[in-house]
């Protein structure tokens, strides 16, 4: 998916220059890539945010015009406010739509793991994206992955998912657990002091057989003795 957006040079560069911008509706940025110098910019916040908002999310081809000269870019390292819905800046490097990039790619984990349905488990994701590498064209909106059938104790790692067509995991050896089925701590608990009860009362009886032996063989001295 591509996106056209508008740009200005930053001629003003500092914190209370970036503050006042913030204030006026519009992101500090910067663009750079494919050999050019770093461009200070300033976009509009209201056109990013909702070119954010487009399926393809951060992934989203800016077609990006500035003073009459256009750039093909992606964003990157985006940097929001920590609490309130604002942007404060964004990276965009300019990409060759001819020459794949590496992109942050989200994971949407569809069904009801058995482990969840029948044991009693709960679903633990440990990555809800993963990176991969592809033109710039065919960047997926997000993956799907199918978790219906796993039990507890069952994992999906990066090197198992199956990828749409020209798309390549960014490191070819990652293995790295994307999600997991797992039983609730409680249960694991619960589980850990019945196995300790259960050790007890074992301990508890061969204590109690062999004070029995000790009195019984008590008792046949005595009488042995008294013979």
């Amino acid at each position: 998916m591509e996106i056209n957006l508008k740009g200005s040079i930053r001629e003003n560069i500092g914190t209370s220059n970036s503050k006042r911008l913030r204030g006026d509706g519009s992101i500090p940025a910067v663009l750079y890539g494919l050999g050019i110098e770093p461009i200070a910019l300033i976009i509009d916040e209201r056109d990013f945010k909702n070119a954010m908002k487009t399926e393809a999310g951060s992934n989203v081809i800016l077609n990006l015009e500035i003073d009459s000269k256009k750039y093909t870019t992606l964003a990157r390292q985006i940097q929001r406010h920590p609490y309130k819905d604002h942007f404060l800046h964004v990276d965009l490097i300019q990409v060759d739509l001819t020459k794949t990039v590496e992109a942050d790619v989200q994971l949407h984990f569809i069904g009801i793991p058995v482990g969840v349905k029948e044991e009693g488990g709960i679903i633990q994701t440990i990555n809800s994206s993963i990176a991969i590498s592809c033109l710039p064209t065919s960047i997926p909106s997000f993956l799907e992955i199918d978790i219906s059938k796993l039990n507890v104790g069952d994992n999906i790692s990066a090197s198992e998912i199956k990828l749409p067509p020209n798309v390549v995991l960014a490191n070819s050896e990652d293995d790295s657990v994307l999600v997991t089925i797992t039983l609730p701590r409680a249960a694991i608990e619960e589980d850990e002091v019945l196995e300790g009860l259960e050790g007890e009362e074992f301990e508890g009886e061969d204590g109690a057989e062999s004070e029995s032996s000790q009195e019984n063989n008590g008792e046949e001295s005595s009488d042995e003795s008294g013979e």
